[in-house]
């Protein structure tokens, strides 16, 4: 998955400007922390991308790791 960064994009549907949807879930003791676009008018999925990743154990970051 790409490295990103949150800001907000346009929608290639409709052009209007899509927010970034930050989720967070757990994976082998890691915290991994994506954003998700959606087109704001159909609700249809544009990209996701990671931006980060945690050791939850020392919560240092591991994106680069």
């Amino acid at each position: 998955m790409n490295i990103v960064r949150p800001i907000n994009i346009s929608s290639p549907m409709t052009g209007s400007v899509s927010r970034p949807k930050l989720i967070t879930t757990e994976r082998d003791h890691k915290l991994y922390t994506e954003a998700h676009w959606y087109c704001p008018d159909t609700g249809a999925f544009i990209r996701k991308g990671l931006i980060k990743v945690v050791d939850k154990r020392t919560g240092e970051d591991v994106t680069h790791s």
